[in-house]
């Protein structure tokens, strides 16, 4: 009797063992076949059932980082696709992702060198774009973070902080014209393109940079340096009478006049 229900137990557990085996191969199976489909949710749970059978966990995971991925949330997709970097396009969709976890991290540097690795994939050009300008805004570039803020489209708060910036690169120059620094006001004027009347005030502020040169050679010339006052009236050519000022100055230099009366 004793030796009858040992046998029944050692059925019993084979029985077990072997319906649990069928189980996880089902899982397995029906998951591969969800994961063909491209109903990666359905496969996640399917391989997760499925255990440690054949290459199950690996699936399950690329399957749960495809899910997430596919949903935007590509943070929580990055430790799936970690565990899965060697297996199909596990790498890429990492890098993808701890891009976006450095962003979110504030890490822009770093974000960007990801994005920038990346090249064409979905939009890492953007992202790119987006993370350098960050950079760039922080560095006092303003020039290039107004241009990749440009062309990082509507992506995050580009749009925001590109007018933002837009604002207060205009009042800074303003400013400077106020003060009467023309030059520097001339290059962020220059820096906004089209933006509300920066092309007319970059014109008045180069007009005004040029009375400015004007004065200045006329004041070296009367302080005896005239190889400088030739050499920025010189560079004046096209203003007023800047050209025969040069001229002028050039005959008593010894050199031969530029233009012809």
């Amino acid at each position: 009797m004793k030796r009858l229900s040992l046998l029944c137990l050692l059925c019993c557990l084979l029985l077990a063992l072997t319906a649990c085996g069928v189980n996880k191969r089902k899982a397995y199976d029906d998951s591969v076949e969800a994961f063909a489909k491209g109903l990666y949710a359905d496969a996640a749970d399917g391989f997760e059932k499925a255990g440690d059978y054949l290459n199950a966990p690996t699936y399950a995971a690329y399957s749960r980082g495809l899910t997430l991925f596919d949903e935007g949330q590509y943070i929580a997709a990055e430790p799936y696709f970690a565990k899965v970097r060697d297996f199909m396009y596990g790498e890429t969709r990492y890098q993808y992702c701890h891009g976006c976890v450095l962003e979110s991290e504030g890490s822009h540097q770093e974000a960007a060198d990801v994005f920038l690795a990346l090249g064409d994939y979905e939009n890492a050009k953007t992202l790119y774009y987006y993370n350098i300008a960050r950079c760039e805004e922080s560095s006092g570039d303003y020039e290039n973070a107004l241009y990749d803020y440009e062309q990082a489209g509507d992506y995050s708060d580009a749009p925001q902080r590109l007018d933002l910036l837009r604002t207060q690169v205009y009042d800074n120059a303003v400013l400077l014209k106020v003060e009467g620094d023309y030059e520097q006001a001339l290059t962020l004027f220059g820096m906004l393109g089209s933006y509300y009347d920066s092309p007319e005030q970059a014109l008045e502020c180069k007009q005004h940079f040029r009375d400015q040169q004007y004065a200045e050679a006329e004041q070296l010339y009367a302080s005896g340096d005239v190889e400088g006052a030739y050499q920025l009236f010189l560079s004046l050519a096209g203003y007023s009478d800047a050209a025969t000022r040069a001229d002028e100055i050039g005959l008593e230099l010894g050199i031969e006049p530029t233009v012809i009366e």
